[in-house]
């Protein structure tokens, strides 16, 4: 998708909007890429539009698999809805909460699966999912904040992934693309589809 220069214009805005772009007071060395600059506080803030393109990156990617072999992952308290969410529109499955050990690779478990793709919302909080995934060999593409470590992870998507409002827009925003990626995007979707149907005990005035 070609986005026309008022379109990414007014998508920039809501990555400020929904603070997708404030990382930590810590970074690590191969986070510095993505990183625009320090703020007053300490706080480094990511490059909206490496945000963007990194997301775009991430829906393409996702594209090429069955969606119903995609595993979206989040044990953070602002991602479990999120996830959800972005499972229940585009057909992918969703580990929301704690995610019992060997569900990626041990074969005898009820609940084991065999994905082609897991997303991971913080790589620190689903730790369980990246070491599983590294043991089956599954790719992985993880959101990572500025301090983030991001070993075992194939595609970095640089991001606010500790707030009540990023992470759900930064779903919403995968969901709406990876739809279009694969040609089911209803020409209602943004009308009745918002990033706060994606959060967890927020409302759209609650933004952090």
């Amino acid at each position: 998708m070609t986005l026309t220069a008022e379109q990414e214009a007014e998508i920039l805005e809501q990555l400020v909007k929904y603070n997708v772009h404030v990382g930590s007071r810590i970074k690590v060395k191969h986070m510095e890429p993505f990183i625009f600059r320090m703020r007053y506080d300490g706080v480094y803030l990511f490059d909206v539009r490496k945000i963007l393109e990194r997301l775009n990156i991430a829906a393409r990617m996702i594209s090429y698999y069955p969606l119903d072999k995609i595993v979206a992952v989040s044990t953070h308290v602002f991602g479990v809805k999120a996830v959800q969410r972005f499972a229940e529109l585009t057909g992918a499955v969703a580990i929301a909460g704690k995610m019992p050990a060997g569900m990626l690779t041990n074969r005898t478990l009820k609940n084991y699966m065999e994905p082609d793709l897991v997303i991971v919302s913080d790589p620190r909080y689903d730790v369980q999912a990246l070491e599983e995934a590294k043991i089956a060999r599954i790719p992985v593409i993880a959101m990572c904040s500025t301090d983030n470590i991001c070993s075992n992870v194939d595609l970095i998507v640089p991001m606010n992934n500790r707030s009540r409002t990023s992470l759900p827009y930064a779903f919403w925003y995968l969901t709406r693309r990876v739809l279009e990626e694969n040609r089911q995007l209803t020409p209602d979707f943004d009308a009745l589809v918002k990033p706060e149907d994606f959060m967890t005990l927020a409302s759209s005035s609650e933004l952090e």
